[in-house]
């Protein structure tokens, strides 16, 4: 059985991955580590003990992390998420609180005490993680593998040209973490768009699975009315739950590319961006005059969206 920390910003689409990975049985999630973003660390924190309780499985214990980036000025998300990042729709109270201890501490610590088997997924800006790289670089080390959700090929942002907001939220922490040396699988922007989103029919499908599966759906309502008023119809994606599905099921991954990726900090219209230079694909060498560099990455940006759907169902049917 694969372990795992999850380290989340606790949004709508963190929330149903939460619920995905307490219910998916070749995965043990170990810790939760939370980290300000999508909202405040304190409400996420909360929004996070509170999807556990959806769950309806185990309870692995969460911890409280950064409250603000590295550097600059802190932005959530709740034009997309709401006020509480969970729709604002008022779900019942966890049952549980947070550990006392402090969330890169105890990354470290569940790091050290293993055997190098402990993996981490990031859906949220990366601050925990570079954070816990700076402390102690030779225990992070010993972590195999990173999944990161963050990123995206060039479109249209209003704050920054190419940056997805995971990493514009604290480009310092997620150029430290891609820099580091630790091989890791991004899932881009993109992998959650197309057939992965879920329209009408497809929320009014899930919402009559019970309890949990209303709880995936409406904790997403603040997304959808955005989409309804912008596109005329109720629809949102998950791009979280796109990163956990690449995790334990590779197969649903249909487009995906060798890389060496970095992440820009500078740049008046691009800090945040994603810098990829494709091994077998040379759009950025040569626009920008790259020079050649291993790939640092795996890079995945498009998934089965009917594959996905059935794997998720099928995780809420149980």
């Amino acid at each position: 059985m694969r372990k795992l920390i999850i380290d989340t910003d606790t949004g709508s689409d963190d929330a149903v991955a939460i619920v995905m990975a307490l219910r998916e049985p070749s995965v043990k999630v170990v810790a939760f580590t939370t980290v300000s973003g999508n909202v405040e660390v304190e409400q996420a924190t909360y929004n996070c003990l509170q999807s556990i309780d959806y769950a309806g499985t185990y309870k692995p214990p969460v911890y409280k992390g950064a409250a603000r980036p590295l550097q600059g000025e802190y932005e959530n998300a709740e034009q997309v998420h709401g006020k509480d990042g969970m729709g604002d729709v008022g779900f019942r109270a966890p049952e549980t609180e947070a550990e006392d201890e402090f969330a890169v501490d105890a990354m470290l610590r569940i790091i050290r005490e293993g055997d190098g088997d402990i993996e981490i997924l990031t859906i949220g800006p990366l601050t925990n993680l570079a954070l816990a790289m700076m402390q102690e670089p030779e225990t992070m080390r010993k972590v195999p593998h990173l999944y990161i959700m963050g990123g995206a090929l060039p479109y249209s942002n209003p704050h920054a040209v190419w940056a997805e907001y995971n990493m514009m939220t604290d480009p310092e922490a997620a150029a430290i973490v891609c820099d580091f040396g630790i091989p890791f699988t991004m899932v881009t922007l993109e992998a959650c768009w197309g057939d992965m989103r879920f329209d009408e029919a497809d929320i009014k499908r899930f919402r009559e699975i019970n309890e949990t599966g209303r709880f995936c759906m409406d904790c997403n309502r603040t997304a959808i009315e955005l989409a309804r008023k912008l596109h005329g119809a109720g629809s949102f994606d998950l791009p979280d739950p796109a990163a956990f599905a690449a995790l334990v099921r590779p197969d649903l991954i249909k487009e995906r590319f060798r890389s060496f990726t970095r992440v820009d900090r500078h740049g008046t219209y691009t800090r945040g961006a994603t810098l990829f230079q494709a091994e077998e694909r040379t759009f950025m060498q040569d626009a920008f005059g790259f020079p050649h560099r291993a790939p640092n990455s795996t890079i995945v940006t498009a998934m089965d969206g009917k594959g996905f759907k059935d794997y998720l169902f099928d995780l809420l049917s149980r």
